[in-house]
């Protein structure tokens, strides 16, 4: 099982990283909503970065879906626990 703090870490650097925002500023309620720095080719950005840094493929729906901290700490917890 992947330790779901672990995750979330990894994903709030990703974040951090591509949308140019302080890793302190995206908590649990940070989504494309509430950052302007989450822009449609950002989102394109984070999907490829967040497919590299896990080693996982995502599905078209679920790149529609990956829209906020929660959301992608959730499917990535989903996702490599099921393949551990």
């Amino acid at each position: 099982m992947h330790d779901r703090d672990r995750i979330g870490r990894r994903v709030r650097e990703v974040l951090a990283q591509v949308l140019d925002v302080p890793a302190k500023s995206i908590d649990q309620d940070f989504s494309a909503t509430s950052s302007v720095a989450w822009t449609s080719l950002n989102h394109l950005m984070l999907i490829s970065q967040l497919e590299t840094e896990f080693d996982v493929v995502f599905s078209n729906q679920e790149i529609r879906e990956l829209t906020s901290y929660t959301t992608i700490v959730d499917t990535l917890g989903r996702r490599l626990d099921s393949v551990a």
